[in-house]
């Protein structure tokens, strides 16, 4: 099995020793020159409409492969990988969130770790910069960090390596010191089994196309998290029980079969948790008593608007009828969005009544 065989790349020592100080032993390096062919295939996917409405996407397009314009001179990337692993305990039908937004934000964790360290590589290469990153820049940090031998990229478009599957965040730092490059051979990660689907066919909104092929738009990390106004009506009932993000394709993952639980205490010290209490998301009455119950954390990310329009969702879905008073107070929100769904779920929720009582 994958986990059975993890694949560390071979960096100098010295850097291996000052990420593992702060606890980031999956390291790789990655030549800092572009890719047209990779920059094409972006275009492409772009051009598709499968970015949605993530504008930004649109404008990183002429700086995704092209380091050099983040940091002039730039000559090697450093990409590093955190465990984030949790063992799920969610009953059926309970509200689920995305094991990365359990506890802290990775941005904060990981984030904070990574400009430390580029202070310290400054300090230790006085004449060279060094810039850190973690989800925030334009890079495709995925394709850095395949590049960087840290991982391969999956059928389910995500990068899975040999230590963690692709339970693992990524960030990493530009640098205007050079270090040899660390790419791995093909297979030293393991690799997708040659006629397995099983991501592919458990996505319940045909968000993946085909292997390495995604449209956005249908994905339910999307539909919870980045998209801001209505969920489609038609794709309302496939998001089920997931409140903020889903995990699906990496559940049913056998490369992910045998993943190890990460050690990282903001990771095992919940904020969010797994399955947040509906009623007292439907109770939020204004950003200031959301940000108060989420802040330091990724379902922030979401903004009230987001994370309550997914409560009237799940409600629906999971046939909360002992939330509808909540549904009603809701329903008549300031928020335009909010109302809507909360109005959709009560509508779901009766017409479930009705059914009941005809049988």
């Amino acid at each position: 099995m994958l986990a059975q065989h993890p694949h560390y790349p071979e960096v100098p020592p010295q850097l291996s020793e000052l990420f593992a100080e702060e606890g980031l032993s999956l390291l790789g390096i990655a030549e800092c020159s572009g890719d047209a062919q990779a920059a094409a295939r972006y275009q492409r996917w772009i051009d598709s409409g499968h970015a949605a409405q993530m504008h930004y996407l649109m404008r990183h397009a002429p700086l995704k492969y092209s380091p050099q314009q983040l940091l002039q001179g730039c000559r090697s990337i450093l990409m590093a990988g955190m465990n984030y692993y949790r063992r799920s305990a969610a009953e059926p039908g309970q509200p689920r969130v995305a094991r990365y937004a359990w506890g802290r934000d990775y941005h904060l964790v990981l984030g904070k770790r990574l400009r430390r360290l580029a202070r310290r590589l400054g300090q230790r290469y006085g004449d060279q910069q060094f810039s850190s990153f973690t989800d925030a820049t334009p890079l495709d940090e995925r394709f850095f960090g395949e590049r960087a031998g840290v991982g391969f990229s999956g059928r389910n478009t995500l990068l899975i390596s040999g230590q963690y599957g692709s339970w693992f965040l990524l960030g990493g730092i530009l640098s205007t010191q050079h270090f040899p490059a660390t790419p791995a051979p093909q297979g030293s990660h393991g690799a997708c089994p040659r006629s397995c689907t099983r991501c592919i066919d458990v996505c319940p909104t045909g968000a993946l196309l085909g292997p390495n092929r995604i449209d956005a738009s249908r994905c339910i990390s999307y539909l919870t998290i980045e998209l801001r106004g209505s969920i489609p009506a038609q794709l309302r009932p496939a998001i089920g029980n997931w409140l903020f993000g889903c995990d699906l394709c990496q559940e049913v993952c056998p490369l992910n079969l045998r993943a190890q639980v990460t050690s990282e205490p903001d990771f095992l010290h919940d904020r969010a948790g797994e399955s947040p209490d509906l009623s007292g998301i439907l109770a939020i009455e204004t950003d200031q008593q959301f940000a108060g119950r989420f802040a330091g954390n990724p379902l922030m990310r979401a903004r009230r608007q987001g994370l309550v329009r997914n409560a009237c969702v799940v409600a629906a879905n999971t046939r909360r009828h002992d939330l509808k008073p909540l549904l009603q107070r809701r329903s008549a929100d300031s928020d335009a969005v909010i109302a809507e769904h909360a109005r959709w779920a009560l509508a779901v929720l009766a017409a479930d009544e009705t059914e009941i009582a005809s049988e």
